[in-house]
């Protein structure tokens, strides 16, 4: 009962963004659509500010004139985004790792579950969860194809 209850405002938000989604699709994609341009534009700002920066500190700690500036501050800034690729993407190979194991760690989990289940049902049950299974499985097969 305590996780339904944590879980409860969760399973809210995602059925107002599907209704939204639905109601209005033109309204949020268009909005996700300046989120991701504003991001952009953030991040082109932020890669500015911290070019220009690193040009004036090499500038006056090296005492170099406009190109050497400009070639060791590209180079700078491409051993920092080397570095911050190499962080990134030995990031997301542990989560990935972990994300699976999870995943088959839950489909074990369910698939003991769901087989218990099945094996406790009596001869007539089982019949009546095939019946149904099909009577929806048939009609959406014949719709979609």
């Amino acid at each position: 009962m305590i996780q339904s209850t944590r879980l409860k405002p969760v399973y809210m938000a995602y059925l107002i963004g599907i209704g939204l989604v639905i109601g209005i699709p033109d309204v949020v994609f268009g909005l996700l659509i300046e989120l991701v341009h504003h991001l952009f534009e953030f991040l082109h700002l932020l890669f500015e500010c911290i070019e220009g920066t690193l040009d004036h500190v090499v500038e006056h700690v090296f005492h170099t004139d406009r190109h050497e500036t400009q070639v060791i501050v590209f180079y700078l800034m491409l051993t920092m985004a080397a570095g911050g690729l190499w962080y990134l993407g030995s990031a997301l190979i542990k989560k990935g790792r972990r994300l699976k194991d999870d995943l088959i760690l839950r489909w074990r989990k369910s698939k003991s579950h769901w087989l218990l289940y099945w094996s406790e049902q009596s001869l007539t049950n089982k019949i009546k969860l095939i019946a149904m299974g099909n009577a929806i499985l048939i009609p959406a097969l014949l719709l979609c194809f």
